[in-house]
């Protein structure tokens, strides 16, 4: 049974997206929202303005990229 996501946010990454570095990474969406990654996580994956999500679990968000199975727990700043 799959799991059920509560998700928060959908939307495209602006430009290039290069993979989880840091936890001072920000992932900005096409429609200006800024999101940063705030656990330590180092996964490469290259893609352009891929499709993402954030979804809430146990208090806390995560940034699910299309085509890559990881997560990464993010934070809002805009």
């Amino acid at each position: 049974m799959e799991e059920i996501k509560n998700v928060v946010s959908k939307g495209t990454i602006k430009g290039k997206f290069k993979g989880f570095k840091n936890s001072y990474t920000i992932f900005e969406f096409n429609d200006g929202q800024k999101w940063r990654q705030s656990e330590v996580k180092f996964v490469n994956y290259f893609a352009v303005n891929p499709e993402v999500e954030v979804f809430q679990k146990d208090g806390k968000y995560y940034l699910q990229v299309k085509g890559l199975e990881q997560t990464v727990e993010v934070r809002r700043i805009k």
